[in-house]
């Protein structure tokens, strides 16, 4: 790519509202996340969310180094988040979640579940993916989202799995693939 056309897109994105990111960190690390749609349903009482990690580089990578970031808005504070892994490929007792309110809201998002794997979770080898993990985010009382008001949220009615940059991915906290949203 020329100089000029490199300048000419740094200059187009850098006042833009998102962090565009190269697949690749620093580190090494070339991971993706895809994820498809369960429901189109708006509002709706729970946050459905279905993901692969694939790496996609040539070293294996322990899915321990990463973690992935949903971002949506709670609209009923009040009302306590619970995150549920309802299925795993690799075993949702690998799987944790951990919601983060943003002291700063952003775009559709002024809260973010961050999900890890610990160490039994294994690691990926150069191709392979984790197979499916399926996640739920509700309310204690089933308080309803507004899911367009909801960053990562997919409303896709083929219900494939497709490449995101609405859940983020990082190595060891950097990021390595999405877009933020700001």
């Amino acid at each position: 790519m020329s100089a000029v056309l490199l300048m000419a897109l740094f200059v187009m994105f850098a006042g833009s509202a998102a962090r565009l990111v190269a697949p690749v960190s620093a580190a090494g690390v070339s991971a993706k996340v895809q994820d498809r749609s369960h429901d189109n349903d708006n509002p709706d009482n729970q946050l459905y969310a279905h993901y692969q990690v694939f790496n996609t580089g040539t070293s294996a990578v322990a899915l321990s180094t990463l973690t992935m970031k949903y971002w949506f808005t709670n609209e009923t504070p009040s009302d306590p988040l619970k995150f549920e892994c309802d299925y795993a490929q690799v075993g949702c007792a690998n799987i944790s979640g951990q919601f983060v309110v943003l002291a700063t809201p952003v775009n559709k998002a002024n809260t973010v579940l961050v999900i890890s794997f610990n160490a039994a979770a294994g690691s990926l080898a150069p191709g392979q993916s984790t197979g499916e993990i399926q996640t739920r985010i509700h309310h204690v009382a089933y308080s309803n989202f507004n899911t367009t008001e909801t960053y990562s949220f997919i409303s896709d009615p083929s219900f494939v799995y497709k490449d995101t940059q609405t859940v983020t991915l990082y190595s060891n906290g950097s990021l390595i693939w999405g877009v933020e949203p700001k």
